[in-house]
Parts: structure tokens; sequence; C-alpha cells
């Protein structure tokens, strides 16, 4: 008759006990490992430039709207469109992060007096944006059609005669 042996090793004992805290153990460095994998990805976001007139002269205070068509944070909170006011030299600048590069954007640049412009990109952009505005009283007065219109312009006269008829 053979008598089995219900002693087991003190290793596989070990390895039994281990085992819950092994899994916890390989599940935490799991998820810290995507954490750190997603931190990777984050790219800055920065979209610069410049608003001048026609003649490169800077214009402060321009309102500058920057509208996005993608994952764009400005700490957590998702940017969708913003508004600056250009500085002393015309200057603008939009700074976040997002989850991917290639990001598309349009900026688009107001002031009074001048014909707003829009203009648009991905990021990174190659370099700082310069935008220039037209004045107004410098653009072409032009109907729906796109035809000039006329500012001056003279009537047709008839002359008219007083009779008396007797």
């Amino acid at each position: 008759m053979i008598v089995a042996n219900h002693t087991r090793h003190p290793s596989v004992v070990a390895a039994q006990h281990a085992a819950p805290f092994l899994s916890l153990v390989a599940s935490t460095m799991l998820l810290l490992g995507c954490a750190a994998k997603r931190m990777a990805n984050d790219y800055v976001f920065v979209v610069t430039g410049i608003v001048t007139a026609a003649d490169d002269v800077p214009l402060e205070a321009a309102d500058v709207t920057l509208e996005v068509s993608g994952p764009v944070y400005e700490g957590i909170d998702l940017v969708q469109t913003r508004h600056v006011l250009t500085n002393n030299t015309g200057g603008f600048v939009f700074a976040y992060i997002s989850h991917k590069r290639g990001v598309t954007y349009a900026i688009t640049a107001r002031k009074k007096g001048f014909k707003t412009q829009t203009v648009s990109g991905s990021a990174p952009p190659e370099g700082d944006h310069k935008i220039r505005l037209k004045r107004l009283a410098e653009l072409d007065k032009r109907d729906t059609a796109g035809s000039l219109v006329l500012t001056r312009y003279s009537l047709p006269t008839t002359n008219y005669s007083l009779s008396s008829h007797d």
C-alpha cells in the first residue's frame, strides 16, 4: 500500500500566499506604466504672432480669437475658443497642452477701423503668424456680386421750362 505525503514544499506555500500581493503589484505597475505613457504623449500647443496695419505698424489692443478643432487643454479645461488682446507691439500668444500633434486651428484678428482677417494652421506652426489688417478706407468698395460701387456719380438732369399757356 502506498501512502501519499500531504506536506507541501515550503516554496509552493510561499508562492500561494504571495500571489495576491504580486497580482496587486503587477496591476499597479501596469497602471503607472499606462499613466507614464499617457503623460509622455502630451504636446505643447503654442501659437504666436503679431498683428500690424498694412504699413507694418503694430496694432495694440486688436482682438485675436483662437478656435481649435482638436483636443487642446488649459490645465484640465478643454479649449475650444479663446480671446486675447494684442500687446503694445501687436503681439499675441496662445499656449496650451494637447494630447496629439497637428491639431488644426483658426486665428481671427479684429480691430475697429480695419477689415477682419482669419488665418489657419496646425500645431506646431512653422513660425510666428504675421497678420496684416487693411484699413477700411483702403479697401475697394464692392457690392455682394464683387462689382465696384461708384461713390461719385452725377444724375442726369432734364431742363424744364415754365411757360404760360394762354
